[in-house]
This record gives C-alpha cells, sequence and structure tokens, in this order.
C-alpha cells in the first residue's frame, strides 16, 4: 500500500520534515505497521525551472508567474466565507525561486537531493510551465529528464 501526503509549494525543508513526521507519528498512533509507515511515499509540490544561470531562471519565473498567480489569487474564496488578505504574487514568486529547483542543472539536483535527505520525501510534482511558454516549457523538460535527473541517480 503507498500512502502519499501532499507538501505545499510555500513551505520549506523544515517544515515538510516536521509534516513527514508527524503523519509518522499518526500513522504509528492508529497502528499502521512499521514497514508500511518506513515505505510511505511523500509527495512535495514544487517549481522548477532550469537555465545556464540561476539569474536567468529566476528573471523566467518572475516575467509570467505573478500574472497567472495573481489571477487565481484573486479567484480564491474561503470555504466557510472569511476575508483573507491575498499573497503579494511578485514576493510569492519570489519565495518560490528561492525554495525550489530554480537555477542551473547542478543547482536544481543539489536542492532536490537536499530536500529528499532533510525531509525524506522521496516524489517530487514539479511545475515545469511556469514561463506560460509551450517551447520554453518543452525545453525545460527535456533539461530536467537530460541535465538534472542523471544526477540524482
Amino acid at each position: 500500500m503507498c500512502i502519499r501526503d501532499r507538501l505545499g509549494m510555500h513551505v520549506g525543508d523544515e517544515e515538510k520534515a516536521e509534516m513527514v513526521s508527524l503523519w509518522r507519528r499518526h500513522a504509528r498512533a492508529c497502528g499502521r505497521p512499521a514497514r508500511e509507515i518506513h515505505r510511505a511515499d511523500h509527495v512535495s509540490a514544487g517549481v522548477c525551472q532550469i537555465a545556464d544561470r540561476r539569474t536567468d531562471a529566476a528573471e523566467t519565473l518572475l516575467k509570467a508567474m505573478p500574472g497567472w498567480l495573481r489571477q487565481g489569487l484573486e479567484a480564491h474564496v474561503t470555504v466557510d466565507g472569511r476575508q483573507r488578505q491575498m499573497r503579494d504574487p511578485l514576493a510569492y514568486t519570489e519565495l518560490l525561486c528561492g525554495l525550489h529547483p530554480v537555477g542551473t542543472p547542478r543547482l536544481c539536483a543539489d536542492r532536490l537531493a537536499a530536500t529528499s535527505e532533510r525531509t525524506g520525501i522521496s516524489r517530487f510534482a514539479l511545475l515545469v510551465e511556469g514561463s506560460g511558454d509551450l517551447a520554453a516549457t518543452e525545453e525545460n523538460v527535456r533539461r530536467l529528464g537530460a541535465e538534472v535527473l542523471p544526477q540524482l541517480t
């Protein structure tokens, strides 16, 4: 049995590790077998943008993401009708660029490996279309497969 949980894009490795630890404690308390707990896959969502320079990768996302983030954040409605303050889309994009594999292939591989080591998370759901451009997205996916993933094996 594969148990998965999602870990948000806005949290860093320390908070992700705390969530995995909390999940494990609750799984033990509920009587889940130790082997199942140990083998559980945890999934972390994030952005990934690859370029020859970190600044170029971040610039690609900073040009496109705030616009569509703004649109999505403005449409957000709380379940209980509470008022909430919208995140600043540019600041949120900057936060994501700092937390996730955004940069050179080596930096991206190092970030993914470090997050996995620090948190126990073994799977990543990466938003690779942050540029908003089909050709750039296809190139980003190609580079992820050809230049980043081989460094992780």
